[in-house]
């Protein structure tokens, strides 16, 4: 990244936040935009009071992890000849991609009940 080691300037900081907080770009976008890397953005969202990092890597890491399924539905949603101009597979991707993130907590949130239940059900005396 070309600012990679630059001090941020009021205009930029102002900047980042409108388009995290308004515009709700990913930090990915933002990070072009910006020419800094996605920590970088990320720690100054931080910094700045505008989001949490830790929440800001853990959703990075997913939509890492679900960029293979995002892939996926879109080339479905392709070859069924969805309309293909730029919005609407701009919104296609963001809903496709939001829509994986939500399964994806469903799946975290049923893994942590299952364990909760077990721990109960151990705690009094069932076992199995």
């Amino acid at each position: 990244m070309s600012r990679n080691g630059f001090k941020w300037s009021v205009n930029e900081v102002l900047s980042l936040q409108r388009e995290y907080e308004l515009l709700e770009w990913d930090i990915n976008q933002i990070a072009q935009k910006h020419q800094r890397s996605p920590n970088a953005i990320m720690f100054k969202l931080d910094e700045e009071g505008f989001a949490d990092y830790n929440e800001l890597a853990r959703k990075q890491y997913k939509q890492s992890k679900s960029y293979n399924k995002k892939e996926n539905v879109d080339l479905i949603l392709q070859s069924n000849d969805v309309d293909s101009s730029e919005e609407s597979n701009s919104e296609t991707s963001e809903l496709t991609q939001r829509v994986n993130v939500l399964e994806e907590n469903i799946d975290e949130i049923k893994t942590m009940l299952k364990q909760l239940v077990s721990r109960k059900m151990n705690n009094l005396g069932f076992n199995g």
